[in-house]
């Protein structure tokens, strides 16, 4: 049995960190049992960042939190301005459309970021290429009114929404449920369109409920639910 040293494997290390020099290739593919390096696949971004540069972006807890260095432009520290103290919904980003969704939700009034980006509703562009959406939303919940503010960045398959006036719990709730209805359009979709190739659904419909299918996109008297596999 061959035996190693901890100083040895220690060495590889450092050296498999730091050093990317051909003459050393010999050390880091070593098959000494126990310094064995899983190599990692690198990934890049394939476009520049929503933020630009001099933007520190961090999560801690859940929180999302920003800093700015002199170099960051007038538009990135509005982007980090409104992100920074968000709480980000984990696990809940989606692709609609093509674009790599995430939600935050942030506490207090939205006034102060509304005034950052000089905008109380509809869109602008900002001149990163960033494009900025407010909505302000009235709706009654058991008997109250309740008054939400969403501002959405979007930065080509990117995009950044934040909701003001609401709480964790009840915003996993509603983006779980616009989730549900997306894939219940989605599925519908599908279905008419097995129909309209000729083949089989995947149930045996009645001719009215085909024809309401094919009419209409879907069957009345179906819904779809959660189901956890």
């Amino acid at each position: 049995a061959q035996s190693i040293l901890g100083v040895q494997c220690e060495v590889q290390k450092q050296l498999k960190a730091f050093v990317t020099l051909e003459r050393f290739e010999r050390i880091y593919s070593s098959s000494i049992a126990g310094c064995r390096q899983v190599r990692k696949n690198k990934n890049f971004a394939s476009g520049g960042s929503i933020f630009g540069k001099g933007v520190k972006f961090a999560m801690k807890d859940g929180r999302v939190a920003t800093d700015i260095i002199s170099v960051a432009n007038e538009d990135g520290r509005r982007i980090a301005a409104i992100l920074n103290n968000a709480h980000y919904l984990e696990n809940l980003h989606f692709t609609i459309d093509g674009v790599d969704t995430h939600y935050f939700i942030k506490q207090g009034p939205s006034e102060g970021d509304l005034s950052i980006l000089g905008l109380s509703g509809g869109r602008r562009t900002l001149e990163n290429g960033v494009n900025v959406t407010v909505s302000q939303i009235n709706t009654v919940l058991s008997g109250r009114t309740r008054r939400y503010t969403d501002i959405q960045l979007q930065y080509g398959a990117l995009c950044l929404n934040t909701r003001y006036g609401t709480t964790l719990d009840e915003e996993k709730a509603r983006v779980l449920e616009l989730a549900r209805q997306r894939a219940v359009t989605q599925a519908w979709s599908r279905e008419q369109q097995r129909l309209r190739d000729g083949e089989e659904g995947i149930r045996s419909w009645t001719e009215g409920e085909k024809q309401q299918l094919l009419n209409t996109g879907r069957v009345q008297g179906y819904d779809g639910y959660f189901v956890i596999s």
